[in-house]
C-alpha cells in the first residue's frame, strides 16, 4: 500500500525551508527586517526586490518552522504544496 497524501510533512528547520524555498527562486531580502525577523521575496522580475514577500520569525537556523507557517508562506508565494514537498 503506497503511503498517504502528505505522510512526509513535518516542521523543517529554518535552514532546511530557506534551502527549498531558495531553489524555487524565493530570495533573502538583506539587511531587511526588525530584530529577530526575515522578510523572504519572490521577485517579480530577476534581480528585482518587487513581488509578494513574507515575514518569518529567525531565532537560529535549527529553529522549527511549523506546518501552519509553511502552508502559509507557500501560499503567499503561489507556490503548491505538492511542488514543495517534492523537493
Amino acid at each position: 500500500m503506497p503511503p498517504s497524501k502528505g505522510w512526509n510533512r513535518r516542521p523543517l528547520p529554518l535552514r532546511k525551508l530557506l534551502k527549498r524555498l531558495k531553489e524555487l527562486g524565493v530570495e533573502q531580502m538583506a539587511h531587511r527586517g526588525k530584530g529577530s525577523e526575515i522578510i523572504l521575496v519572490l521577485p517579480d522580475q530577476p534581480g528585482s526586490k518587487k513581488g509578494p514577500q513574507y515575514v518569518l520569525k529567525n531565532h537560529g537556523p535549527g529553529t522549527e518552522i511549523s506546518l501552519a507557517v509553511i502552508k502559509a508562506c507557500l501560499w503567499q508565494f503561489g507556490i503548491s504544496e505538492e511542488r514543495f514537498w517534492s523537493l
